[in-house]
């Protein structure tokens, strides 16, 4: 790498010295509380790794005789494992010797920072929502396409459709080959200097023996703001929970699931949330209005119902329903 001015060397050290940080910001699910099962491999031999798992949690013996066989009589755990395999996401943009003299060298730094770290913070995210609902990585365009159970509406009564996750936060495995890294190219010819930022990292659906998916549910919407024909409502999500408790699933500390919920599905769990909007289904009005207040101001919306909220745009939206 080489460099003709001091502002562009000066604007490298500062993107490399903060792009961890804005990308921690900007991305959801590599959080130990969403996902407590975090790996690091950096370092390590290869991209792939594999993750024990036991069966459903079974009952211990009873009423055991002496000289009984503990293991064969029925407890065993059945262990198997899951592989998790990393893979880059990557970013990149092409910065003037103009733009840095004509557009001022904070505004240019914090726009490469906040390029750089979203776009791999949102590629990041929408891998960990693709392999949450499908088990694949690749984008879903159909909410079929799902290998996990829907507490939501049936394809046949939606339009488009908005697909909600709701999750122990134990259902996924996250691993991390390489933390978010930039690079630096000057490109003579041109008089560009060319920046581009990798991380290396991955998910898988982990559950419980035999079943990847045991601790993950979808919930399945209407696309689209403003409707109240089968939007989303919190009775749906209460399924969600009792279906996920009935598993044993474990939850967090504080004894929550977690929910990722599109903008148009929130706005219709914060009427519900206010008790406004004519929808009274799991309605519960004003006790918790303060929570209520509070909904559309951060990501991490309220807390109700055995769920903590969080909004995310990568979920997928308005698609098919075929």
């Amino acid at each position: 790498m080489s460099t003709s001015t001091s502002n562009i060397n000066e604007l490298y050290s500062d993107v490399v010295a903060d792009l961890i940080a804005y990308y921690d910001n900007a991305v959801v699910l590599p959080n130990p509380q969403l996902i407590v099962n975090n790996y690091n491999l950096t370092g390590a031999v290869g991209n792939t790794m594999k993750i024990p798992r036991t069966n459903a949690w079974p009952a211990g013996n009873t009423s055991v005789s002496d000289n009984t066989d503990l293991i064969n009589s029925g407890f065993d755990l059945d262990t198997d494992s899951v592989s998790l395999s990393v893979t880059k996401k990557s970013a990149g943009t092409t910065i003037s010797e103009e733009s840095l003299e004509d557009g001022g060298f904070d505004i240019v730094r914090n726009a490469v920072l906040t390029r750089l770290s979203g776009a791999i913070a949102k590629s990041t995210d929408v891998a960990g929502i693709s392999i949450a609902l499908s088990g694949s990585e690749t984008a879903l365009t159909d909410m079929n396409e799902r290998n996990v159970s829907n507490d939501g509406f049936a394809n046949t009564a939606l339009t488009t459709a908005d697909m909600a996750i709701v999750m122990s936060p134990e259902a996924l495995g996250y691993s991390v080959k390489r933390e978010p890294t930039v690079k630096m190219f000057n490109d003579i010819q041109n008089d560009n200097h060319d920046m581009v930022a990798t991380v290396r990292n991955g998910f898988a659906q982990i559950g419980q023996h035999g079943s990847s998916a045991a601790f993950i549910r979808t919930v399945c919407t209407e696309g689209g703001i403003g409707g109240t024909s089968n939007s989303a409502n919190l009775d749906l999500f209460a399924a969600s929970v009792s279906n996920l408790r009935l598993l044993n699933a474990p939850t967090d500390l504080a004894g929550y699931y977690y929910a990722l919920i599109t903008p148009a599905q929130e706005l219709a769990l914060a009427k519900q949330l206010n008790g406004v909007g004519g929808i009274s289904s799991g309605s519960i009005g004003s006790v918790a209005q303060d929570m209520a207040n509070d909904a559309l101001l951060r990501s991490m919306i309220t807390q109700a119902i055995g769920l903590s909220w969080i909004r995310s745009n990568n979920l997928p939206i308005g698609i098919a329903t075929a």
